[in-house]
């Protein structure tokens, strides 16, 4: 068992990655009081971007300005046992944040998330792969990596058995991992994507930003497995759904 699946069965007797209930985009001060105080929420996502002003923030691009810090975020977080993924979308605010971080450590687990590999037909990354490997390794090692790739939300553009050989290719050497992938690309990738997990501590984390329809809710509960794979879903409300 992972170290991450260690404390969720310690502190929240659940047992597989599928069980854990994610709250997706927590970029405000209202959504994050939200979800601290709901006790089926166990994992908490927020996207962290540098404001107008200079400071980092929780928020998703093309937003700016949000009303909840990354310092402010980082302190509610400390009063709770909630698991914290971090989603950084400006690569020159991960060393004042990975240093805030090591200042006030957190006691649940810690996941750093970028997409730091080019997708199929999707933009180039922000990211250099190596370094931001290498940088959160280097300056936040209990933090655990989330790595993905940037994506287009076109079903037929999925992920290829390139992309995944980059990804392993960058990955050796690290024993745990999860990969963010996009749901609604999960059908035309799942041969390639399940090379992912032939590892004891890689796993998939399925995301979402457009609705799931019925049919791709169906094909994912039948073609995933919950020991090996999260579930951050939202539905047309940005609210977190559940698919299981």
């Amino acid at each position: 068992m992972s170290e991450l699946m260690k404390y969720f069965k310690d502190e929240f007797k659940i047992s597989k990655p599928g069980d854990i209930a994610w709250s997706h985009a927590v970029n405000s001060r209202e959504k994050l009081t939200r979800y601290l105080d709901d006790p089926s929420t166990t994992f908490i996502e927020s996207d962290i971007r540098r404001s107008k002003s200079g400071i980092p923030v929780a928020v998703h691009p093309p937003e700016t300005e949000s009303d909840l810090s990354f310092d402010e975020l980082l302190k509610k977080m400390h009063g709770s046992k909630q698991g914290l993924k971090l989603d950084f979308k400006d690569p020159e605010i991960l060393s004042e944040c990975l240093n805030r971080l090591k200042q006030a450590p957190l006691a649940q687990p810690v996941l750093l998330n970028a997409d730091i590999l080019q997708g199929n037909g999707a933009n180039p990354s922000k990211f250099n792969a190596i370094g931001f490997v290498a940088q959160c390794k280097e300056q936040y090692p209990t933090g655990i990596l989330s790595l993905g790739w940037t994506t287009t939300s076109d079903p037929n553009l999925g992920y290829t058995q390139q992309n995944v050989d980059d990804m392993l290719a960058l990955c050796d050497g690290i024993d745990q991992i999860t990969f963010p992938v996009r749901a609604c690309l999960l059908p035309k990738s799942m041969d390639a994507l399940n090379q992912l997990t032939q590892k004891g501590g890689y796993t998939l984390s399925v995301w979402n930003n457009e609705p799931i329809t019925p049919e791709l809710a169906q094909w994912i509960k039948e073609n995933t497995d919950p020991s090996k794979t999260f579930y951050d879903f939202i539905d047309e409300n940005k609210n977190p759904l559940r698919v299981f």
